[in-house]
């Protein structure tokens, strides 16, 4: 089975500025991606969303998702905030949110369950709206984040027990953050794992947060091969993605090279599925 290859939009970002929303959808189209991506970042900008709506009929693209950052430390009435409340009531064209809840209040560390309280809180109102206009919020952790491993994420949907809410499981943060025991992620998160998103990557201080390199999919450390055969072997078969964060240089070629590199890894994975079980570091 082929599986359905996205493109973050964070491809097209570097030092001079992006690329625009058309050129990008007409760039991925041609080289041969199943999906587009936007990132919103925060609900200031919810509006951003309405462009969304017609990308399958203009570009013969699916949208995998919306990328946004929830910050609670400045409280729920923050327009950074209930903005995205007002993008879950607007959005067309696209049925996941990618959620990254960056803080739950000042002094509450990365991962600290003290949190789980203000998030859920935050969530259920999410959820209400998600449920309505069948839309599926799915947790992305991130580097130096509130929701920074995988394991908070599965804490959460644990709790809240609610069909529209899952897991992005982003292979470079779980890298970045701890990268040991991919297997038991994996399948801790099998349950509520609805999207994946794939980088190259090598530990490095002078690499994204001062820990590792965002690369294409075919240089770097991580080995992305491993990933993709867990991820076959729980059964997953919903849409994984290229990161592309911070790279910048000629998006166009980097998009190339990482489709090329996923699908022959696929095709390994497919014709020879005990390749992939490399003896996993616990």
């Amino acid at each position: 089975m082929a599986y359905p290859f996205y493109a973050m939009d964070f491809a097209f970002y570097n030092s001079m500025g992006i690329y625009s929303f058309e050129a990008r959808c007409e760039m991925l189209k041609e080289i041969g991606y199943d999906a587009t991506h936007l990132s919103v970042w925060h609900g200031e900008r919810w509006r951003d969303v309405e462009k969304l709506k017609n990308v399958k009929e203009k570009y013969g693209l699916d949208v995998a998702g919306v990328y946004v950052v929830l910050d609670l430390s400045l409280g729920e009435d923050h327009p950074r905030n209930a903005g995205i409340l007002k993008m879950l009531e607007i959005m067309e064209g696209c049925s996941t949110v990618e959620l990254a809840i960056q803080s739950v209040g000042e002094h509450i560390r990365p991962s600290d369950p003290k949190g789980d309280d203000i998030a859920v809180k935050w969530l259920e109102k999410a959820l209400k709206i998600a449920e309505r206009r069948n839309i599926n919020i799915l947790l992305y952790t991130h580097l130096s984040f509130w929701i920074e491993r995988h394991e908070d994420a599965v804490r959460l949907c644990k709790r809240l027990n609610h069909p529209n809410l899952g897991i992005v499981f982003c292979g470079y943060h779980w890298y970045a953050a701890d990268g040991t025991n991919l297997k038991g992620t994996i399948q801790a998160v099998a349950p509520y794992l609805k999207q994946v998103n794939m980088s190259g990557s090598s530990r490095n201080p002078h690499g994204f947060g001062g820990v590792a390199t965002i690369e294409p999919l075919d240089v770097g450390e991580l080995d992305n091969f491993a990933l993709l055969g867990q991820l076959k072997k729980i059964g997953y078969n919903g849409m994984i993605g290229y990161l592309g964060w911070s790279e910048g240089g000629d998006a166009y070629s980097k998009l190339r090279r990482s489709l090329n590199a996923f699908r022959d890894m696929e095709r390994r994975v497919e014709a020879h599925p005990h390749w992939a079980d490399l003896k996993l570091t616990p």
